[in-house]
């Protein structure tokens, strides 16, 4: 099944017609009419996840068919970060993801504050752990 498949028959599942998929994701109607007629194969990250976000269905789902994720057992932060050896590390990565994922209008300048505060956070931690 394709990308456009997959979000058309899910859109179809739950009665959402094109235009409020467009609205409820914050594209346009016409790009959603692209995403399922396949005439746009992978859409950028932000907008296939806006769609999940409406559809109701998992990122990683959405993810896998526009061939972002290959369809393995390893998630998402698992490949693009093996170094992560817990999966408590895991989850933490993937709930600031999500995180920042729903809320796509953040500055520059709060994203650089908040990886700011990770890294002071961290050394924190770290000196915690010494002592």
């Amino acid at each position: 099944m394709t990308l456009g498949e997959f979000i058309k028959n899910r859109r179809n599942e739950i009665d959402m017609s094109r235009n409020l998929l467009a609205t409820k994701a914050g594209i346009s109607h016409t790009e959603v009419h692209r995403i399922e007629t396949g005439e746009r194969k992978q859409p950028s990250l932000k907008v296939l996840c806006a769609i999940a976000d409406a559809l109701n269905v998992p990122q990683e789902e959405l993810l896998k068919y526009a061939g972002y994720a290959p369809s393995d057992d390893l998630s998402a932060v698992e490949r693009v970060f093996p170094g992560l050896r817990t999966p408590k590390q895991r989850e933490t990565v993937e709930r600031i993801a999500d995180g920042l994922s729903r809320n796509a209008d953040l500055k520059d300048e709060d994203l650089d504050d908040l990886y700011k505060q990770v890294e002071m956070f961290i050394e924190y931690a770290k000196r915690e752990k010494d002592s």
